[in-house]
């Protein structure tokens, strides 16, 4: 039987799709290609359903995110989620969704096969995701917003994947129709791809950043290859990179503004020795409508071989990154203390996001050949009231980063070398890049706490 006559006979409605879905089931949805209209469809069915089981990031905004408005809602669906975003991050807040602290690379393609290990994204009764039409041969591209979607495709009991003609088909990976179990047709003027909607950043953070993305810019050589975490801080470096020479990328995530450089030939991939000549991300990020200039990039990826987009298993494989000569990680700090411990994920013992990528890209780029581990971060909070250099952390803080790992710390008041320093001198090179207002009640503290 021809792939499209097999196509034909695995077609369902978005609504047929949600009623595959039974009590005390495992269901998953894709991170950020996920098929809205199919989980409005399951939220409409919650008198009927009971200890339903939902997983993601969840990118989109649904009722049964929202327990406390419905009190059935709440008895026939469970969310679970690991990266707390703008429509989950109150219900993890107040206990209202459970949060399921992971990081990438715990997924790998070991334990993405072991039934009893690495499950928060694998071997769910039920995976709902989205994919580009089939090509000539019956193969569906992930889109340049990949994520675990491949590797989940491969454990879940039922793959259930909406068609969406608006996502661009990307190198990478990809799924035949024969491994797809149902297939459904999206809404005419369905969604085009969506991304996180842009933080809100003033002009003073913004003008901070620039100053910081300078700093970062000092410490990458010609032909380092890149690993580039969200946050301000971390992102500011891709303006001050058009003058250095044959850069890499090898990175959880893909800006807009890397592929501008690529374009420009400032990202050439030609001295990576780990998928030479291709720029390799798990997802693009983009911010919906709020980059007129995103349109044109995601033309440019389009079936474009020089860039590749892959499961985040494979992404975030810390042995494979250290293996990558010259990786360089920039990632993004709330906070760090004098001992150089660096907090990603919590505001004292409140969660407000996940590590993401940012602890296995440091891992690999501290033992890579030539490598370095960079961390970004503005030296004050609450509008200059805090200084995130502190001496001790807040009780509950929870570190992301341990101490040994990290190379670099960086701030707009300058750069912290940590490499092989001891306490002392690792305190010193941190009370130097504080905001000057609050260096001197750092000394008082490190005077205590190390003897300077």
């Amino acid at each position: 039987m021809k792939w499209q006559d097999k196509y034909k006979n695995k077609l369902l409605s978005a609504e047929q799709a949600a009623k595959l879905v039974i009590s005390n089931s495992q269901v998953l949805f894709a991170m950020m290609n996920q098929p809205k209209d199919i989980g409005l469809e399951l939220a409409k069915r919650y008198q009927e359903l009971r200890n339903v089981t939902l997983t993601s990031h969840w990118v989109e905004d649904y009722p049964f995110l929202h327990p406390a408005e419905n009190p059935e809602m709440a008895k026939a669906f469970s969310i679970q989620d690991a990266l707390p975003l703008r429509f989950t991050r109150e219900e993890v807040q107040e206990n209202r969704i459970d949060w399921k602290p992971t990081v990438f690379g715990l997924n790998d393609g070991v334990r993405q096969m072991d039934e009893n290990r690495g499950r928060l994204y694998h071997f769910k009764d039920i995976f709902f995701l989205k994919l580009t039409p089939p090509n000539a041969a019956g193969y569906c591209s992930f889109g340049p917003q990949t994520w675990f979607s491949p590797s989940a495709c491969k454990t879940a009991k039922i793959v259930v994947a909406e068609i969406d003609p608006s996502i661009p088909w990307v190198f990478g990976e990809y799924i035949n129709v024969d491994e797809i179990d149902y297939l459904v047709e999206p809404p005419v003027g369905g969604d085009i791809v969506k991304g996180d909607h842009a933080p809100a950043t003033s002009v003073e953070d913004w003008e901070l950043s620039q100053v910081i993305g300078v700093n970062i810019s000092t410490l990458i050589e010609d032909g380092d290859t890149l690993e580039i975490g969200t946050g301000t801080a971390s992102e500011a470096v891709m303006g001050f990179l058009e003058d250095k020479n044959d850069l890499g990328i090898d990175s959880e995530l893909m800006f807009r503004q890397l592929i501008d450089l690529k374009r420009r030939g400032v990202i050439t991939d030609n001295n990576k020795n780990v998928d030479r000549g291709k720029s390799v991300s798990s997802s693009l990020r983009t911010f919906g409508g709020a980059d007129a200039e995103i349109s044109e990039a995601l033309q440019y990826i389009t079936s474009n071989p020089s860039f590749e987009f892959r499961d985040i298993s494979y992404m975030c494989n810390v042995p494979r990154i250290a293996s990558q000569n010259n990786m360089v990680a920039i990632n993004n700090a709330l906070a760090v203390d004098l001992l150089g411990q660096v907090v990603i994920t919590h505001v004292g013992p409140t969660p407000v996001s996940s590590p993401g990528g940012s602890l296995e890209y440091c891992l690999g780029a501290h033992y890579s050949k030539g490598g370095r581990a960079i961390f970004g971060l503005q030296s004050t909070a609450l509008n200059g009231k805090a200084s995130r250099i502190v001496p001790r952390l807040d009780p509950g803080a929870v570190v992301t980063v341990p101490m040994f790992y990290v190379d670099y710390l960086v701030t707009e008041h300058g750069i912290a070398n940590l490499d092989c320093k001891n306490i002392q001198e690792r305190a010193e090179a941190l009370i130097s890049i504080a905001h000057p207002d609050f260096q001197p009640q750092l000394r008082e503290a490190a005077k205590e706490l190390f003897g300077l």
